[in-house]
């Protein structure tokens, strides 16, 4: 039926008139349009877009000639065949670049026309895609193709005229539509007197032919009506060619208008002022929720996706509350209150019966209603859906030609995703130990998206109808909801295609732009602290460091003027200042921690130089505490200048390093200002100080000559004191004191060398106050003397001690060598002492006395050697103790001092015989353990030959 009704289209499409449809040729030369976009602006203002131009692609048995949508092809209004421009005589537009209307892109596009088939006036014409690189060719009506020397508004005249035909045409196939399928039943037909009245003026078959025309123009008049009233579909509707019979030839009986109107009010649903005001409250509550907010999409700035997503939740909360709960509610009220006032009858709302319900004008109102919501449900999900998509799509057409391998390779300032709408979403860009990454991961923007809207769908699939609320006494299932959109429909589909894919696409340069910045992620996880240690370590000079600053604030101004604040990549507007700020502030960190580097190395330098200036002047301005000590001052004072010239020379290449800090303006510390002129200043404080000095000197050197005159007498003194306390102490020869005696010695002695060294400094002092010098014959002499006598006592009184050691250590940690030299080296100075002491008799009695000390204890070397034989072993020293009669435990630990208090030197042959047996027994150990070892290495070949010989067998 449908395709019968499209192959009369051609009847339906008048011609439009030449002159308001042809494009004429003026001149060859003038090129009138050449951009595409100023020949879509021109169509734009005429009122064709592109859904107009582009062809329907909907299979004709599955047209609905109910919508808004053209079902027929826009080239089959064109009259063509009288078109002035004849391809075969007109040879110049060959090869020629025109615009064409490309289907495929919706869009006017530059081509290339290539050829023309003569039959269907079709042009080939080549399209060359920069972005792929590749070239695409299409076959395009002659309506579709512009020529450049064309007359533009002739040639946008005659799409307009096209238009306009095709859309007449289907205007005239709807009409006629409605008008023949229309299902009367009967309602439109004459009535029963004008009926009876034509049965009985004229037979059966003159009165079918005039039930049919008067049907048809009945028809024709309530679809006019109704189309009058009814807004949404514009069809204005042909003149009906069927005559009415003239008078002379049927004449009509008189119409009785009260059975008419009772025919009408039983059979129209609008028969009362009730039901035609309750319509239009659930009118006026429909359109209420046409325009309900679903989604909040509209923001003064780019918001967080975590914020996006809790508002559209609130507002997604309150709407479907209202949808789910006050809209039923409201149209329920109106519908109840306004249809309960007409009472029984067709619109009885109290109706408790299914059979009767179903055959009520109520049931066709509640149908009515229930097309009427879902109708409002359904527009006000495609329309949030598209507003929703088309606000989160901000047509930034480079994010779709993305590839996988995409990379940023351009600055980071520019960004080429720039979109024709502001972007909505807020990121922050922030740096991590492996990686930079943003403050939202950018791979849930298409599930958190998608589930947004999927989300609201789904739950408009759960609104009640108002049937079990307007019809209390029916029973109703639980699950009577609204037909809503469902998720699978072919708008919602490719809604959430586009968001998707526009979102997905979006991750790669968003995950591109973010690794750019892993080059700064060295810089930013850097310690000032390490990094200044390291470069203190690497003890680098100041020319070093000056480059290192200056390096370091090329990076920095190098960050300042490449990387942005902010920047836009499709729908994502992107903080980057905080990390910005914080490498930028990381570069100042490092320069200004090189400047105090070199600040504190110039420091040190400045410092030393003044410490340099201070033992200069310590050294000048020290109070003499002597001749010597004046004679040393002045010949320091020579030195001065020279010092001073050396440190001066020291300074100025110190201020030249100091420059390098000026040349960064870097302020010095006060401290730091304040040495730094202080160095500069000390050669001229350290010169006149030495002026002052040698004007003290010169009083100091009459201090000191008064005072060598009073030293000389008091060295006199002393020497004549220590004369005579050594004669004294010469008389002392007692044996029992020889602690006593030693100690006394070792401080004369002492005494001795002191006086003898005051004496040098004397003569020294002497020769500087240019006087004669003191003899010291009496002190050398007086020292050769005393010598022996030191010797005698402080070699007896150390022999006494190492035999106190020797006889009260344990015998174990004794050493027999220590023992035998300690005697023989006190035995040779002892004999050696004896020369002279011959004229002093009590003298040499001492020290043969000690020689007999010594000679009397060379027996216990014996004893000592047998007893620390290393083979004796307990059962030997029991063997000792035994034979001995010694009632106690003995060891190597016992002191020699137990050994000798039992009398072993009468038992050294005792003593001999069992340290001989022992090492003979260890010798027959020796000698047994030894063929133990040798039987054990002969049992081991044994058995390793026997284990040789068993596996041979084995394996024979």
């Amino acid at each position: 039926m449908y395709i019968k009704a499209l192959y009369l289209s051609s009847y339906f499409a008048p011609k439009a008139p030449k002159c308001k449809k042809y494009q004429f040729i003026t001149n060859v030369t003038i090129r009138r349009v050449t951009e595409p976009t100023e020949l879509e602006l021109i169509l734009e203002h005429s009122g064709i877009d592109s859904t107009m131009l582009k062809s329907p692609s909907v299979n004709l048995e599955q047209i609905s000639l109910n919508s808004r949508a053209s079902f027929l092809s826009l080239e089959l209004f064109d009259d063509w065949e009288f078109d002035s421009f004849d391809s075969e005589k007109v040879v110049y537009w060959k090869n020629m670049e025109a615009l064409a209307f490309l289907p495929s892109t919706n869009h006017w596009q530059r081509v290339t026309v290539a050829s023309h088939e003569v039959t269907t006036n079709c042009w080939k014409v080549e399209r060359f895609d920069q972005s792929k690189m590749t070239r695409s060719i299409h076959w395009v009506p002659r309506l579709y193709l512009y020529f450049p020397f064309e007359d533009p508004y002739k040639f946008v005249s005659r799409i307009v005229a096209v238009s306009e035909a095709r859309q007449n045409a289907e205007n005239a196939i709807r009409f006629r539509f409605l008008c023949r399928h229309i299902f009367s039943d009967g309602s439109y037909g004459p009535g029963r007197v004008l009926e009876q009245s034509m049965l009985r003026r004229a037979n059966e078959e003159v009165y079918a032919i005039f039930r049919n025309i008067y049907e048809d123009y009945h028809v024709a008049l309530a679809v006019r009506k109704h189309l009058s009233r009814d807004g949404t579909m514009a069809i204005k509707p042909p003149m009906v060619d069927n005559k009415m019979p003239e008078k002379s030839v049927i004449s009509l009986p008189t119409v009785n208008i009260d059975r008419l109107l009772d025919r009408f009010t039983r059979t129209t649903l609008f028969c009362t002022r009730n039901v035609y005001n309750a319509v239009r409250l659930v009118n006026q509550e429909c359109e209420i929720v046409r325009k309900l907010p679903l989604f909040i999409v509209s923001f003064e700035r780019p918001i967080p996706l975590e914020d996006f997503e809790k508002q559209n939740q609130t507002q997604t909360t309150r709407t479907l509350k209202y949808l789910q709960n006050t809209w039923i509610e409201r149209t329920t009220m109106q519908l109840h209150r306004l249809l309960s006032r007409i009472g029984e009858g067709d619109f009885n709302v109290n109706v408790s019966n299914w059979d009767i319900y179903l055959v009520m004008k109520l049931n066709r109102l509640n149908e009515q209603v229930l097309f009427r919501m879902q109708d409002a449900l359904r527009d006000l999900l495609l329309d949030t859906t598209e507003e929703y998509v088309h606000r989160l799509v901000n047509d930034c057409l480079a994010i779709l030609s993305v590839e996988e391998d995409y990379s940023w390779d351009g600055n980071l300032i520019d960004s080429p995703f720039e979109p024709k709408r502001a972007p909505v979403f807020y990121l922050k860009l922030e740096m991590g130990e492996d990686a930079p990454y943003y403050s939202t991961d950018p791979v849930t923007f298409p599930v958190l998206l998608r589930s947004i809207m999927d989300t609201v769908l789904t739950e408009c699939h759960f609104i009640h109808t108002i049937e079990p609320s307007l019809m209390q006494s029916l029973i109703f299932s639980e699950d009577h909801y609204l037909s809503s959109v469902g998720l699978l429909d072919a708008i919602i589909v490719e809604r959430r295609r586009s968001l998707v894919e526009y979102y997905e696409k979006s991750l790669l340069p968003l995950q591109a732009y973010a690794a750019r910045y892993g080059a700064f992620k060295e810089l930013f996880f850097t310690n000032v602290k390490e990094f200044i240690e390291h470069v203190r370590t690497e003890d680098k000079t100041s020319s070093e460091l000056k480059e290192d600053i200056a390096l370091q604030i090329r990076m920095r101004e190098n960050l300042e003027h490449t990387v942005p604040q902010h920047i836009v990549i499709g729908p994502f507007w992107i903080n980057v200042q905080p990390l910005r700020e914080a490498l930028i502030q990381k570069r100042y960190d490092l320069t200004m921690a090189l400047l105090k580097l070199l600040t504190e190395k110039l420091r040190h330098k400045t410092a030393d130089v003044i410490a340099a200036y201070n033992v200069i002047n310590e050294r000048v301005c020290q109070k003499p505490v002597s001749i010597e000590h004046i004679y040393d001052i002045r010949a320091y004072m020579e030195d001065v200048p020279e010092l001073v010239s050396r440190l001066e020379d020291r300074m100025r290449g110190i201020l030249y390093e100091y420059e390098i800090l000026e040349g960064f303006l870097y302020n010095l510390p006060d401290t730091d200002f304040e040495q730094k002129w202080q160095a500069q200043a000390f050669p001229r404080i350290v010169l006149k100080q030495t002026v002052s000095v040698r004007e003290f000197l010169e009083s100091e050197v009459d201090r000191f000559r008064k005072q060598q005159f009073a030293d000389e007498a008091a060295f006199t003194a002393s020497i004549e004191d220590i004369n005579a306390y050594i004669s004294k102490f010469t008389t002392l020869y007692d044996v029992s004191k020889v602690s006593e005696m030693s100690v006394e010695v070792r401080r004369l002695w002492k005494a001795l060398q002191e006086l003898i060294d005051r004496g040098h400094t004397m003569n020294r002092r002497q020769e500087l106050f240019e006087m004669a010098p003191i003899s010291l014959n009496n002190l050398y002499e007086l020292q050769h003397n005393f010598g022996a006598n030191r010797e005698l006592w402080t070699t007896a009184a150390d022999y006494l001690k190492l035999e106190e050691t020797w006889i009260g250590n344990p015998l174990a940690s004794v050493d027999l060598g220590a023992v035998r030299r300690g005697l023989q080296q006190t035995h040779d100075t002892l004999k050696d002492l004896m020369a002279p002491f011959r004229d002093q008799p009590q003298l040499l009695a001492v020290v043969e006395h000690f020689v007999q000390v010594v000679e009397a204890f060379r027996p216990n070397l014996d004893v000592m050697e047998q007893l620390k034989c290393p083979f004796l072993e307990a059962k030997h020293w029991g063997q000792l103790a035994k034979e001995t009669g010694i009632k106690g435990k003995l060891s190597a630990d016992v002191g020699f001092d137990v050994f000798l208090e039992h009398g072993f030197r009468d038992h050294l042959e005792t003593v001999r015989r069992v340290a001989a047996k022992a090492e003979q027994q260890h010798l027959e150990q020796e000698v047994r353990l030894a063929e133990e070892e040798r039987i054990r290495q002969v049992e081991a070949e044994y058995r390793r030959v026997r284990a040789e010989r068993r596996q041979q067998r084995t394996e024979l």
